[in-house]
């Protein structure tokens, strides 16, 4: 096949159905043309990718988290990289930092970049402060929920279903 390389958005997402077409092929793993045509294509899309869709400084535990969604791992695969099931906890829970072993172990597990791992980031509270303004504003009690969840869709069913809630202290 003749590659050139990716301009548009258009031809991204044909890039990409193509690299699936390609990978799903049944001779796909005895065929050198079409390994030789996937890893073509696989580095188009990584240029494509870089310079279209930069990736900024993430949250080092989301990262983790989504790896582990991708390769359907469980907190407790990485009890061998991080330590104890209570300190994996801690850590997933942002109660915790990541230390230097832990991201050398991670970032060669999870196949990720040291320096990705390797960020600052808060450990997590919970914010439980409602205003009386947001009450006003907002018409409802918002959740109570750690920052960085979006929490729209729950409120839009409960707002459809009118659910009532009540909310003691």
């Amino acid at each position: 096949m003749d590659f050139k390389l990716i301009k548009s958005e258009q031809e991204y997402e044909a890039a990409i159905s193509l690299l699936e077409q390609i990978g799903d092929n049944p001779d796909f793993e005895e065929n050198e043309k079409l390994i030789n045509d996937f890893e073509v294509l696989e580095k188009l899309i990584e240029v494509y990718e870089r310079e279209n869709f930069p990736i900024e400084n993430g949250d080092p535990i989301e990262i983790i988290k989504l790896k582990m969604a991708y390769m359907d791992l469980a907190q407790k695969d990485l009890i061998p990289y991080i330590g104890s099931k209570g300190v994996v906890s801690e850590v997933m829970n942002k109660k915790r930092r990541l230390s230097k072993a832990m991201i050398r172990n991670l970032s060669e597990f999870l196949n990720v970049s040291q320096e990705i791992l390797n960020v600052d980031y808060d450990l997590g509270k919970v914010d439980v402060s409602i205003t009386n303004e947001q009450v006003k504003e907002k018409g409802v009690l918002r959740f109570l929920i750690p920052t960085g969840i979006d929490a729209s869709g729950i409120s839009n069913r409960i707002k459809s279903r009118g659910v009532t809630l009540a909310m003691c202290n």
